[in-house]
């Protein structure tokens, strides 16, 4: 004895994935708005010696940058070790916990961030570290 089936019977097993795929496209544009960015500054004439540990990246910290010549970048702007210790006296009576970083470049005598560490610690900024790239091998 031969059954016969409906033809509803064969799509019950079918599952309508286009309220899915309308989902998924939602939630990828929820997390892209959400999602904050965070813009590094990077001055491209440094160029940082490389180490294969890495290094806790420091939040809203002021960046200075060495250049291989020896000038002196307070974030994007040209200055000199006496214009850094006065802006950083200014930036540490807003906030007494304020971090330095100071990017020097690979191939920078060792005296100009030297300088530029005593510069920061003599405005009073504690806490002041050397920026270096992370390799993997």
């Amino acid at each position: 004895m031969r059954i016969r089936r409906e033809e509803n019977e064969l799509d019950e097993g079918v599952i309508n994935t286009s309220s899915l795929v309308d989902i998924m496209f939602i939630l990828i544009i929820f997390f892209l708005v959400t999602m904050s960015f965070n813009i590094e500054e990077r001055d491209i004439e440094v160029n940082l010696p490389e180490t294969d540990t890495t290094l806790s990246s420091a939040s809203k910290a002021i960046i200075i940058n060495c250049r291989q010549d020896g000038s002196y970048y307070l974030g994007s702007k040209r200055t000199t070790l006496t214009g850094i210790q006065q802006a950083l006296r200014a930036m540490l009576r807003r906030n007494p916990q304020q971090k330095v970083l100071i990017r020097g470049d690979k191939s920078a005598l060792h005296g100009f961030v030297a300088a530029a560490i005593a510069a920061c610690k003599s405005s009073g900024i504690r806490d002041a570290n050397i920026g270096y790239v992370t390799t993997t091998r």
